[in-house]
């Protein structure tokens, strides 16, 4: 599926017109209604290529933003009775935008100055005044990028034959592959961060997160549920360097009760071809005091099994810093 087209100049202006339009006055009487147009127009640029930065969703900065930057001339065209009328219906105009200089700010309004208030005009046929507050501006129409297919979760390196792949204390499952989350010290753990996407039935595998060590002797000692694995391994003095919890299916694990929405549903890609854009929702599993990790041995990892996703599904997952 093509992403979705980026909006058009023609867009950012219609945007800042129809903030601007909120500061007409209502008509009055047999009067005409006043208007605010454009007289001159040039296209800015945001930043390099209009990219402003990213939006994360959870702990994933899942969403770029764009923008489009209009330096124009825009004309308030009040109409009066007469031209006594017409100076204090600017000058009204005037105080109410000066007053709401910081909220224009922050709908986009980088520059606003008045630019010329010529002479109210008549015009007899119509028996009224008219009088422009020509004002010149720059506006940044702001706008996020939902063409995304994926995130970045791995970068393969390969240097004269010497391979290697970085991950970032990040992973994706899905149908093709589905590497475990591997994380080493020095880090401390404070959640796991999750975007998923299950169109239908959840995958069947489980799911098996493990603190552990280089060099650790044996199988680690399971614990029955999460509660009991963070009583155990969590915290700067952890009872327990050496110690698994499995959740019987990925079902379990995403779905824990201590795990908490993180912001809002987004689209990105269409993994499972259906046209439509796919509804990525982010959440968070609270890892209690944290899960430390002093040295370089240590580690924690989060592993599906067997490997890959067995039903339609995509899930990055990624260890955030505790405090």
């Amino acid at each position: 599926m093509p992403p979705p087209a980026a909006p058009t100049l023609d867009t950012a202006v219609q945007a800042m017109l129809g903030i601007l339009s909120a500061y007409l006055p209502a008509p009055a009487g047999p009067l005409p209604a006043p208007t605010i147009s454009v007289t001159s127009l040039t296209e800015r640029t945001a930043g390099m290529g209009n990219y402003r930065g990213t939006e994360a969703r959870g702990e994933f900065p899942a969403v770029e933003l764009k923008g489009i930057r209009v330096d124009a001339v825009t004309r308030f065209q009040l109409w009066a009775q007469d031209p006594a009328q017409a100076d204090t219906d600017v000058t009204a105009l005037a105080s109410q935008l000066a007053v709401d200089a910081d909220t224009l700010w922050g709908k986009g309004f980088l520059k606003f100055t008045l630019d010329a208030v010529p002479p109210a005009e008549v015009i007899p046929s119509l028996t009224a005044w008219r009088k422009h507050a020509d004002y010149r501006v720059l506006f940044e129409y702001a706008y996020t990028d939902a063409g995304t297919d994926s995130l970045i979760a791995q970068i393969p390196i390969d240097i004269d034959g010497e391979k290697t792949l970085v991950t970032d204390e990040m992973t994706r499952w899905d149908q093709e592959h589905a590497p475990a989350l591997v994380v080493r010290g020095p880090f401390t753990a404070g959640t796991l961060s999750l975007l998923l996407f299950v169109p239908g039935v959840k995958p069947t595998g489980s799911v098996t997160v493990t603190r552990t060590f280089d060099g650790a002797v044996g199988l680690p000692p399971t614990h029955p549920n999460l509660a009991d694995f963070l009583t155990a391994v969590a915290g700067p003095a952890p009872a327990q360097r050496h110690a698994s919890v499995t959740f019987a299916t990925f079902g379990d694990f995403v779905t824990l009760p201590i795990a908490v929405n993180d912001g809002n549903d987004f689209a990105m890609g269409d993994w499972n071809n259906d046209l439509l854009p796919d509804m990525y929702e982010p959440r968070r599993i609270p890892l209690g005091a944290g899960i430390a990790l002093p040295r370089p041995e240590d580690r924690l990892e989060v592993a599906y099994q067997p490997p890959p996703l067995d039903n339609t599904a995509v899930m990055y997952m990624r260890a955030a810093r505790g405090q």
